[in-house]
């Protein structure tokens, strides 16, 4: 069975971050994408790194 990608806007923020969270530990699914602002301090950092998970390189 192919994985369903999934892709989080905000990813940077406490929703986004507990998004990413339950992505990685759900089966059946992987992050394929993550947004944030371009004025956010966070951009260009790992999702997975953010939201205190493994690195993605997402």
């Amino acid at each position: 069975m192919a994985l369903l990608g999934i892709g989080v806007v905000g990813a940077a923020g406490r929703m986004g971050q507990s998004l990413v969270r339950e992505i990685v530990e759900k089966e059946g699914v992987r992050l394929v994408a993550a947004s944030e602002c371009n004025a956010h301090p966070a951009l260009g950092q790992d999702a997975g790194s953010l939201a205190g998970v493994s690195t993605l390189g997402v």
